[in-house]
């Protein structure tokens, strides 16, 4: 058995409530390397979110986003109120040789476990 290694990143975000089906999310140390804001919504049978990962990932019925990941995570703890909620997404992706490649083809693997 090969072992894989991963590479743990962690994501600080700002989960607001909209409405019942709506929450917007500032991620803090966002992956583009400043504060970006996006929005998750409930659409029928799933929610779904408005970054650049979930539009890659959008036909996989079960797919959730690190900002899809905080507003669970938040959801928790929000009462009705018009305060943020401050999360941390962490996420778990492969290592890559030095030639750029990996036995799961550059697929990213998510931890599952989501940390306060």
């Amino acid at each position: 058995m090969i072992a894989t290694e991963y590479e743990e990143k962690k994501f600080t975000m700002v989960v607001y409530r909209i409405n019942e089906t709506e929450f917007s999310i500032l991620s803090l140390n966002s992956t583009f390397g400043k504060p970006k804001q996006y929005v998750t919504k409930w659409v029928g049978y799933k929610w779904i979110c408005s970054c650049p990962d979930y539009a890659k990932h959008s036909e996989e019925i079960d797919y959730a986003c690190k900002h899809i990941e905080a507003m669970f995570k938040a959801v928790k703890k929000i009462v009705w109120s018009r305060d943020g909620i401050e999360v941390e997404v962490v996420r778990r992706y492969k290592q890559f040789n030095e030639n750029g490649r990996n036995a799961g083809a550059g697929v990213k693997e998510k931890a599952m476990e989501v940390t306060a």
